[in-house]
C-alpha cells in the first residue's frame, strides 16, 4: 500500500511540474460586439496566459490596444506581416470564430506593475484593459 502512495504522489508531482503556466480566461458573449470583452479588466500575474474564448457568431480578436513592439522584435514576430511597419502590436491572438478558444501570443513580454488596453481589431468599441501584476 506504501509503495503505491509514493508512487501516486510521484506520478502527481511530475503531472504538475509539467503543467504549463495558468491561464486567465477572456470571453465575448453572444453580442460581444455591443457587450465587449467578459470581463472588460483582466489582471494577471506576470508570465500567467491568457486564453481567449469566442462565443459569438462575429469573429473577435484580442490584441493590444496601443502598445507596439519595437522594429527588431517586429521582424521576427510571425503576427506582425499582417500590420502597418511600425503598428504591430505587443499582444495578439488570432481572429476566431463561434466556439473556439485561442492562446493569446506575445505575453511573455509584459511586465509586473504596468496596464494594457486591448480591443477587437473588427470591431474596435470592445475594448479592455490588461493588469499585470
Amino acid at each position: 500500500m506504501r509503495r503505491a502512495s509514493v508512487a501516486a504522489l510521484v506520478a502527481g508531482f511530475v503531472l504538475v511540474t509539467a503543467l504549463p503556466a495558468p491561464a486567465a480566461v477572456v470571453a465575448t458573449a453572444p453580442g460581444g460586439f455591443l457587450a465587449g470583452f467578459l470581463p472588460p479588466v483582466v489582471v494577471i500575474e506576470e508570465g500567467e496566459g491568457i486564453t481567449y474564448a469566442n462565443g459569438d457568431v462575429a469573429q473577435h480578436d484580442f490584441v493590444a490596444d496601443g502598445h507596439y513592439l519595437r522594429k527588431r522584435a517586429a521582424r521576427k514576430t510571425k503576427w506582425c506581416s499582417g500590420f502597418d511597419r511600425g503598428k504591430c502590436p505587443l499582444f495578439w491572438s488570432p481572429k476566431i470564430g463561434a466556439g473556439e478558444s485561442t492562446e493569446v501570443e506575445g505575453l511573455q513580454r509584459l511586465r509586473s506593475g504596468d496596464e494594457y488596453g486591448f480591443l477587437c481589431t473588427v470591431h474596435p468599441n470592445m475594448q479592455g484593459t490588461l493588469i499585470v501584476r
